[in-house]
């Protein structure tokens, strides 16, 4: 199975939102008490049409905040006939300028990142791709570095997504969590939540990215 990041389309949108997000909706459930980790999901509800336009949004107002572009790239399979399909889903903003332990100054910004669920994989009659969303982060962090960057990368974990999700990102990703009660990480939105973020600095980045270099 050929696997390859690409620019988000529209039509790749479209695709994850009536072939992928209904499996997501249907079969799991963002974070509460009681629930067994392997249901959650921080994305369930979510619209990558409108994620998707959100990107393009930032991009005709980032100026006011000295920010880069975002990037919209998705992780398709070939499925033949039928064309790319799917598997990732990643908008990011290469250049944010942003406040981090007290420092500020422009990193790569993780801002939605989803990976399609096993019974996906059921539909396309395929074998579940491994480690999809270490992926997606690697093309975060990749975004950065071909924007000029250092690789020094922030990322949002969507509280939805509960301890899991707080576990994936500091403990399988080795990402560092901000403390609460840190300062507004840019001047209009993200203002609270410090403790809803993830930080690598450029040394643990790029020896993160360097599992992935055979496969470029």
């Amino acid at each position: 199975m050929t696997v390859k990041v690409v620019p988000m389309t529209g039509r790749l949108a479209y695709i994850w939102h009536h072939s992928v997000q209904p499996h997501i909706d249907l079969n799991y459930r963002q974070a509460a008490d009681g629930l067994p980790s392997h249901s959650i999901r921080a994305d369930v509800g979510w619209n990558w049409v409108r994620w998707l336009n959100l990107a393009g949004l930032h991009n005709l107002t980032r100026s006011a905040g000295g920010h880069g572009p975002a990037w919209a790239m998705s992780l398709v399979v070939d499925t033949g006939e039928t064309g790319a399909f799917p598997i990732g889903m990643l908008t990011t903003v290469p250049r944010l300028n942003c406040t981090v332990f007290q420092e500020r100054r422009d990193r790569g910004f993780g801002w939605f990142l989803a990976d399609a669920p096993k019974e996906v994989y059921g539909q396309l009659n395929a074998p579940i791709a491994k480690n999809v969303a270490l992926a997606l982060l690697d093309t975060g962090i990749q975004a950065a570095l071909d924007s000029g960057q250092d690789g020094t990368f922030l990322l949002h974990a969507a509280p939805e997504g509960g301890d899991k999700l707080i576990r994936f990102y500091g403990e399988k990703v080795g990402m560092q969590r901000l403390p609460a009660g840190e300062p507004a990480i840019t001047n209009i939105f993200r203002r609270s939540g410090s403790d809803e973020y993830f930080h690598f600095d450029d040394v643990r980045a790029q020896a993160f990215s360097a599992q992935f270099h055979a496969f470029r």
